[in-house]
Parts: C-alpha cells; sequence; structure tokens
C-alpha cells in the first residue's frame, strides 16, 4: 500500500480499490432498500391519514359550528311531524270517519252517498279511501269540500268530478282518503299485543 502512496499503483491495489467502492455502493443501495423505501412508504401513509383526519376535524369544526342551527331545525321538523299525525285520524276513529263524513252533509242539508274502498298499503303509510257521491246545490257541495278542508283531520281529495247544475241540483264524485303511517301501526299492534 505504501507503493500506493508513492504513485506507482498494481492491479491488487486497483482490486482492493473497486472491492471497497462496490461494498460502498452496495451499502448505500442496501440501505435505500431497507430503510428508507420502508420509511417513506410510511411517511406517505402517515401523510394520507393526517390529510384525512385535517379533513374530518374541519368537518366536525363546521357541524360543531351550525350544531345550534341543525338542532333548530330538527326541532322544527319534529313539530311539523308531530302536527301531521295529530291530524291523522287515530285506530279508533277510522271506524267513525263515515259518520263524521255524514254529519258535515248532515249539517248543510247536503245528501251524501259513502262507500268505503279497500284500504290500500305501501312500504311507509296505509291509505284508507271512501267513494262519495254528493247531491245538493253548488254552494253545498262546496260548503261540504270546505269543511272536510278545515276539518281537523288531514283528508286528501281527488278524483274530483262536478257535474252542471240542473234543476238547482248538482252532483259531485270524489274520492276521499285519509292516512295512517304505518310506525304508528306496528307501534299500535305492539301495544295491543302486550295487553
Amino acid at each position: 500500500m505504501i507503493e500506493f502512496l508513492k504513485g506507482a499503483v498494481t492491479p491488487k491495489d486497483l482490486a482492493i480499490s473497486g472491492a471497497i467502492a462496490a461494498i460502498a455502493a452496495g451499502l448505500c443501495v442496501a440501505f435505500v432498500f431497507v430503510v428508507v423505501m420502508p420509511k417513506k412508504a410510511a411517511l406517505e401513509d402517515l401523510k394520507a391519514n393526517t390529510l384525512q383526519a385535517r379533513k374530518d376535524l374541519e368537518l366536525a369544526e363546521k357541524t360543531s359550528a351550525n350544531m345550534e342551527e341543525l338542532e333548530r331545525k330538527h326541532g322544527e321538523m319534529q313539530s311539523l311531524v308531530s302536527e301531521f299525525e295529530q291530524r291523522l285520524p287515530t285506530i279508533q276513529e277510522i271506524p267513525t270517519l263515515l259518520r263524521t263524513f255524514e254529519g258535515y252533509a248532515e249539517e248543510i242539508g247536503l245528501r251524501l252517498d259513502l262507500q268505503s274502498s279497500t284500504p290500500k298499503e305501501d312500504a311507509r303509510k296505509e291509505t284508507r279511501p271512501y267513494k262519495v257521491k254528493a247531491q245538493g246545490d253548488f254552494h253545498q257541495i262546496a260548503t261540504f269540500i270546505n269543511l272536510l278542508e278545515r276539518s281537523q283531520r288531514y283528508f286528501k281529495i281527488t278524483d274530483l268530478e262536478l257535474d252542471e247544475q240542473v234543476s238547482g241540483v248538482s252532483e259531485a264524485k270524489f274520492t276521499l282518503s285519509t292516512y295512517r303511517f304505518k310506525e304508528s301501526l306496528e307501534g299500535a299492534g305492539t301495544a295491543e299485543e302486550s295487553k
């Protein structure tokens, strides 16, 4: 090796220098693959998790800032739903609806023919339709429909057909429907079964 310092380089010196350089390069490559690459992947995962956590935090802060508004809107919706449900007839009232309709007609002197149709059910509600044929003058028919609209119970009028007035008498045919939510039906059934 001393000769190496004097300026004469032998093939043995070149081989040793090449081996040292190869070992150094191998150590560098091994360091990159064994240490740097796994840490880089872990760092990328950590960055992605941090970004997602920041987004979640921003959403939570926005929700928290709007919490009072959301609670107020929730309260409004609950009161509207409650008010609507109170206008729907109870299971005990369903049989008396026909008598109620007849009472309205009798009150204004309207001849009324009511027929209960088959209830229709879908996923969330039960519809109870009634076929109505009313005979009287136009004012009586309009008053009857107005009484139904102002009733404490919720009714829907569809398929309204109003004939011309002949000799002071008109005839109106329509379908009068009321509704019940399935949840209230299931709750009533459960309450009755537990008794």
